[in-house]
């Protein structure tokens, strides 16, 4: 007597619907992933924001340039300083441009601001604090103006 020797295997069809359920699944899944990718590209930027307000406080009040003149610094003096991280200090971080600047006409004021690297890929909002301390947000662009009136500029606090 012949044996004959059969192979089970899966047929094309089976593949398919395979590949299908699989594809379909993806495009469920893939844009909240780059949603929660940007949500936490955002809880980050808030967090910087907190952390250069931080070092402002302690820049001015430690008088880290050693002139003798409690002001306010620049995202790299604050990194120089080590109040805050190389990484931020280079003016990026996790999909965030960042810059902060000492007061130009009045030594007790500054100001920072964080929008997307790549708006509406690695963030939909723009950020901006200065020394009240309060963080902004907008989605219809970066900040331009600073100081009071952002309310008006169609910017909320952070939390409502």
């Amino acid at each position: 007597m012949l044996k004959l020797h059969t192979k089970k295997a899966f047929t094309l069809i089976e593949l398919m619907i395979v590949i299908a359920i699989i594809a379909i699944i993806a495009a469920i899944a893939i844009p909240n992933l780059i949603e929660a990718r940007k949500h936490g590209n955002e809880s980050a930027a808030i967090g910087s924001l907190k952390a250069i307000s931080s070092a402002q406080s302690l820049f001015r009040e430690g008088d880290k340039e050693g002139d003798g003149t409690l002001d306010y610094g620049t995202l790299t003096e604050l990194a120089q300083q080590t109040l805050v991280d190389g990484i931020l200090g280079s003016g990026t971080k996790q999909g965030y441009n960042f810059s902060a600047t000492g007061g130009t006409q009045s030594l007790y004021t500054w100001d920072a601001q964080g929008q997307p690297s790549v708006a509406q890929t690695t963030g939909d909002r723009y950020f901006y604090t200065d020394h009240t301390g309060v963080i902004f947000y907008t989605t219809m662009a970066a900040f331009n103006a600073t100081g009071t009136g952002l309310a008006q500029g169609g910017a909320a606090p952070v939390g409502q």
